[in-house]
């Protein structure tokens, strides 16, 4: 081991700056790994957390006509479905989604994510209770809470009794702790919620509802096929009749989507994680690892005639080729654990910084024991591989040949690294040109016309209690400088994929259309432009104003009349705007605008405030204003103010992070790639300084000879090129696949990708051979 290190140290003196950067490198790359293992962890065991996951499914329907695959479903309907096979051990019908409300506990407000279903809906999931149990649910003023919550609340998990109060306690809300469970992983479909019930009569007997999500827990999943048929046979029983007129196709009416898939499902979530895209960025995982080690090969190799002598020395002296190899493949070891530890520095450094925004996972290296345990043994095993070759070629000569400098590369050898540094640019124009396709989208997305100006338009969220007082706090925060006009809404413009979804009229006159509730001055204060009739007033109630896509598919409609039989009269029309994400193609989508009135006066909750600002106002400080303004109106309560950008940015999320895992990746890809082009350049200088010598004295110039290195990468960047382009094409073409309304594939992406990866490549190889080409040549022929 002595000898090993001496070694080591001897040839980091010797050779500090290929060292350094092959380090670097080798802990970049396991930086990079260990980022990227952390997400497709994430993703892949995603739900896996809870007890026989593979039993547990969620119910879709597919109604056929207007509607497609769902998963929100009627509360009856739920329960026939539920109740349909004796293979069935437990159902729960649940909310869509979890939403963020305040809680008070002991006099302080806690925002917390608050999750409701119908009865014990936990036992099909069955969390691990610390204390308590699921059947708790059963009661409507029942609540359960995680661990770490209960630590919050009360200083400790043994909080059966206590209670936490809804909003605020003069609301008179009262939730009792009815359990504590343990808490759940962040990649987990419920979260760490408090979880609590509606009351048992809600929506009971109602068919118009369709608001509700059913999961079942099976016996077996191999029982999963005669689940299907005893609930298609149900349906046709029981279904009342204009629910199942028209239906045809049974065996399509139902499907089945396991606990562990629902994270890719895009029923119901267009904007799922995509396995395609799990499986690309633990290729791309491995490609770094591998680059990594094609560039410690390299670097072995560039060391290979500085070596030679010494090697071979030892041989002269009695060393045996068995024992020179050992202590060379040892040495290879100890560089790529010195990388890995390096990179378990960097990954320290780095855990509060602008990484934990690419992944959805913690970053903590003691979150991931069994991942660092892999990475180490991976390191390990890269040292051996990457230092086999060229412990073998290094101890392959005949000591008298090397001693006399009279040895030469091997044909096979300049192949192999010729192909070594070829898979590196392959990579990275790989990266690069889907990247840059993925770049096209997002700049699309950022700036295609939405139908209102977006730049201007800011959102904040009236708290729950604060309702019966939106107008005042409207007129309040009118009277701030800079603000055009405020209104209200239920939802957030351009926030999701799906929205309220309406179907109403009669089989001849039969309309489906997203519902977006609003107030009066919404159209007014976005800037959206009346096409027919006219604008909402005030005092308008149950009244719609569709967008043009609704009256050209369904051209019964018009101004003044009933959108539908039994329906609410039409007052206008309006533009189609862009509302939802570009994963839709809202041009060919029925949107509606409508003003709650007497007939939904208990459904008014609309608690969106949507501002219009001046043109030219300074946002943070705008920001700045309305949250001082609110705190007068309602100490205490957070608006959460944000601009449409915000919003839009929120709402691509998961495409956005994957655009910048991707080009981080690429960047670590080009990077490593230069390290091996040095390496390569490092070595065939260093064995070339004869020829180079040689050309010079014959009368070459400095250019001649940099054109004699160059012109082969050229050759090699070309070839890669074409290789890698179709690769990175679909790449980016599967990527965009995932939205209705996609930018083209522009043919500049390609241009670019090469002239970077080239330009960088041909600096690289011109400042490595530099100092050879310009070398007295007397010096080189002499040492040679």
């Amino acid at each position: 081991m002595k000898t090993v290190i001496r070694n080591f140290s001897h040839t980091f003196r010797r050779f500090f700056t290929a060292s350094i950067l092959n380090l670097a490198g080798l802990s970049i790359a396991f930086t990079a790994c260990f980022v990227i293992l952390t997400q497709v962890d994430y993703d892949y065991n995603y739900n896996k957390c809870f007890p026989a996951h593979e039993r547990i499914y969620r119910v879709e329907v597919n109604r056929g006509g207007e509607y497609d695959w769902q998963t929100w479903l009627a509360r009856p309907f739920c329960e026939l479905l539920g109740a349909a096979s004796p293979h069935i051990q437990t159902f729960s019908i649940i909310s869509l989604l979890s939403t963020t409300n305040d809680f008070e506990v002991n006099d302080h407000i806690y925002s917390e994510p608050w999750f409701i279903g119908f009865g014990d809906y936990l036992e099909v999931f069955q969390p691990t209770m610390v204390c308590g149990t699921t059947a708790s649910l059963n009661e409507p003023s029942q609540a359960l809470i995680p661990a770490s919550m209960a630590r919050r609340f009360f200083g400790t998990t043994d909080a059966i009794g206590k209670i936490i109060y809804v909003d605020r306690k003069s609301l008179n809300q009262p939730l009792v702790i009815g359990g504590v469970y343990q808490d759940m992983p962040e990649n987990s479909q419920l979260g760490n919620c408090v979880f609590s019930s509606f009351r048992s009569d809600l929506n009971k007997d109602s068919w118009t509802n369709w608001s509700y999500t059913l999961y079942i827990r099976l016996d077996n999943p191999a029982s999963l096929h005669d689940v299907k048929l005893s609930m298609i046979e149900e349906c046709k029983q029981k279904l009342p009749q204009n629910r199942i007129s028209g239906q045809e196709d049974w065996e399509n009416y139902i499907h089945f989507t396991p606990l562990d898939e629902v994270h890719y499902s895009t029923i119901g979530d267009k904007a799922a994680t995509s396995k395609a895209a799990v499986y690309l960025l633990l290729c791309v995982s491995i490609l770094i690892l591998l680059t990594a080690a094609v560039n410690y090969m390299n670097f072995s190799l560039a060391e290979t005639p500085m070596r030679l002598r010494s090697i071979n020395t030892q041989k002269v002296l009695g060393a045996s080729t068995f024992s020179l190899r050992g202590y060379l493949l040892l040495e290879s070891v100890l560089v790529c654990m010195c990388g890995f530890l390096l990179s378990l520095l960097w990954l320290y450094l780095l855990q509060d910084t602008f990484l934990n925004t690419l992944v959805s996972s913690d970053l903590s290296l003691m979150k991931h024991p069994v991942l660092l345990l892999t990475l180490s043994g991976i390191a390990v095993c890269m040292g051996l591989l990457a230092g086999a070759y060229p412990s073998y070629y290094v101890t392959s000569f005949q000591p008298a040949l090397v001693l006399k400098g009279s040895f030469g590369l091997s044909p096979k050898g300049k192949l192999l690294r010729t192909l070594l540094v070829c898979f590196q640019f392959f990579v990275s124009f790989m990266l690069i040109i889907s990247v840059g396709i993925m770049y096209l989208q997002s700049h699309y997305i950022q700036n295609s016309d939405y139908g209102y100006d977006k730049s201007v338009v800011l959102v904040g969220e009236i708290p729950n209690e604060l309702l019966n007082r939106r107008e005042a706090i409207v007129s309040e925060l009118s009277g701030i400088s800079g603000i055009e006009g405020i209104s209200i809404s239920q939802f957030v413009l351009n926030s999701s994929d799906d929205y309220m979804s309406w179907g109403r009229g009669n089989r001849e006159r039969f309309i489906n259309t997203v519902c977006f509730p609003v107030d009066y001055r919404y159209l007014s204060v976005l800037g959206i432009k009346i096409t027919e009739g006219r604008n909402f007033k005030s005092g308008d109630g149950d009244v719609y104003i569709f967008n043009e896509t609704a009256r050209k598919k369904y051209p019964w409609m018009k101004v003044g009349e009933l959108a539908a039989p039994e329906d609410y009269p039409v007052v206008g029309f309006c533009e189609n705007i862009r509302f939802s994400s570009f994963r839709n193609n809202d041009e060919e989508i029925p949107m509606a605008f409508f003003i709650y009135g007497k007939d939904y006066a208990d459904w008014d909750a609309n608690s969106i405030l949507n501002i219009r600002v001046a043109p030219g106002v300074d946002k943070a400080d705008m920001l700045h204003r309305l949250a001082k303004t609110t705190e007068k109106l309602a100490p205490d309560h957070d608006f959460k103010f944000r601009f449409m950008d915000q919003v839009i940015d929120q709402n691509y999320h998961l495409e956005l992070r994957f655009t910048s895992q991707i080009l981080l990746f690429s960047l670590i890809a080009i990077v490593l790639s230069i390290i091996g082009v040095f390496g390569l350049t490092s070595f065939e200088s260093e064995y070339r300084r004869k020829e180079i010598g040689i050309r010079k004295i014959m009368g070459s110039s400095t250019s001649k000879i940099l054109y004699m290195f160059t012109k082969r990468y050229l050759v090699m960047l070309v070839v890669c090129f074409a290789l890698a382009a179709p690769f990175g094409w679909w790449i980016g073409h599967d990527w965009l696949e995932s939205f209705s309304d996609k930018t083209p594939i522009r043919a500049w992406i390609f241009v670019i990708s090469f002239l970077l990866v080239s330009l960088i490549t041909i600096l690289t190889v011109t400042f490595e051979c530099w100092k050879n080409a310009n070398e007295n040549p007397v010096n080189s022929i002499k040492t040679e």
